[in-house]
């Protein structure tokens, strides 16, 4: 999709826009303390990996009430097969579908390809909630475990794939990048990991986007709204994946320059952390997302 920054950045402001126009209920902000988020510890024992293509289901590693099976659709590489591809969607993904262009090219570059379906997304979404309406609110405690959740499953995927043989890439996309960024500092690493557009920031978010501008909204409306700065810094500082060592022995960490959703700051201050490869693109978040064939050809590149 071509175009100057600003109409790249304008997609951004109108999809944020679009969402603002939904009712919501308030939602008051709930602190958490800064503690490391708990998803680096020992898995349980891994259920069987998935069998083929098709949709793969098990016992989450950290159920939430009534999310408790991580889900995953498997679809077959494009000829012989090289390895395994984990693919972690975008926040509030309404359909599968919108990343067709992603499993296409992966699998044609001889991966079989794992969608896993985050927490409260899609058919994980609680009864009369929107897919991942349920994932991010202003209440902390609720935020971390969805987080720990996604990074749980994320990394039984990775344990499970390593068992298939061939390269383990792992690609994530938006708040699918963080928990995939997460995970990369994990016992199961990937070979490669592929994070585009991550908000590696969450306070700069919060503080910086319209995204955070609603959550605050809706946090004044219910009589407890965010609190200053400084006092909420702390809390999100455990959700930045540049305090942990990486442990895929090779990144790729791409941005647009106009992303007024995720920033493209923090994700190039992660790339510099890690001494990952960066590549930022004259996008916004979305069209970065999903309207961009340089980044694809990068990643065919990074990833072949």
């Amino acid at each position: 999709m071509p175009g100057t920054p600003w109409l790249h950045a304008a997609v951004d402001e109108l999809a944020v826009w679009l969402e603002d126009r939904r009712r919501r209920d308030p939602s008051p902000f709930v602190p958490a303390p800064p503690a490391p988020l708990a998803c680096f510890g020992p898995l349980p024992p891994p259920p069987p990996a998935p069998a083929g293509p098709g949709w793969w289901t098990a016992p989450s590693p950290r159920p939430a009430p009534g999310d408790g099976q991580a889900r995953a659709l498997v679809t077959r590489a494009a000829g012989p097969r090289r390895g395994t591809a984990v693919l972690v969607p975008p926040w509030k993904v309404p359909r599968l579908s919108l990343l067709s262009g992603w499993t296409s090219l992966l699998e044609g570059l001889g991966l079989e390809v794992w969608t896993l379906i985050p927490p409260f997304h899609l058919d994980r979404a609680p009864p009369g909630l929107r897919s991942g309406e349920a994932f991010a609110t202003p209440d902390l405690p609720a935020l971390r475990a969805a987080v720990e959740q996604l990074v749980l499953e994320v990394r039984l995927l990775l344990g499970l794939a390593r068992g298939q043989g061939g390269e383990l890439v792992l690609v994530g996309l938006s708040l699918g990048a963080l928990a995939a960024a997460l995970a990369a500092t994990s016992a199961e690493a990937p070979d490669r990991l592929v994070a585009v557009a991550p908000p590696a920031d969450l306070l700069a978010v919060a503080t910086r986007t319209g995204i955070g501008r609603r959550y605050r909204a809706l946090g004044a409306r219910a009589g407890r709204a965010p609190p200053p700065l400084r006092e909420l810094e702390p809390m999100l500082r455990p959700f930045r994946p540049e305090a942990r060592a990486l442990r895929a022995p090779r990144a790729l960490v791409a941005t647009g320059s106009a992303d007024a959703i995720a920033l493209p700051g923090p994700a190039t201050d992660l790339a510099r952390a890690w001494g990952a490869e960066l590549r930022i693109y004259p996008r916004g978040h979305l069209t970065l997302l999903f309207w961009c064939r340089a980044l694809r050809r990068d990643v065919a590149r990074f990833v072949g």
